[in-house]
């Protein structure tokens, strides 16, 4: 099993919906594959991308690639 990186999701957001938002929310993350859970926090994501909350694009760490004269 490939380990998970990154910061640990620990908050939790909750909100209450009536029973046809509910079941409309689980057949689209179904519809994708997805959990409600995993589905809501893309939304939620991408939302915060949209209104530049949010980076819209991970920037990769920089690293020094110089060789030395030795490796060369």
């Amino acid at each position: 099993m490939p380990q998970k990186t990154g910061i640990p999701k620990t908050v939790l957001l909750a909100t209450r919906v009536t029973p046809r938002i509910r079941d409309i929310v689980v057949q689209m993350a179904t519809r994708e594959g997805l959990n409600v859970s995993e589905w809501l926090r893309n939304l939620i994501i991408l939302e915060l991308k949209r209104a530049e909350a949010l980076p819209s694009v991970l920037r990769a760490p920089t690293f020094d690639l110089e060789m030395d004269d030795d490796n060369e």
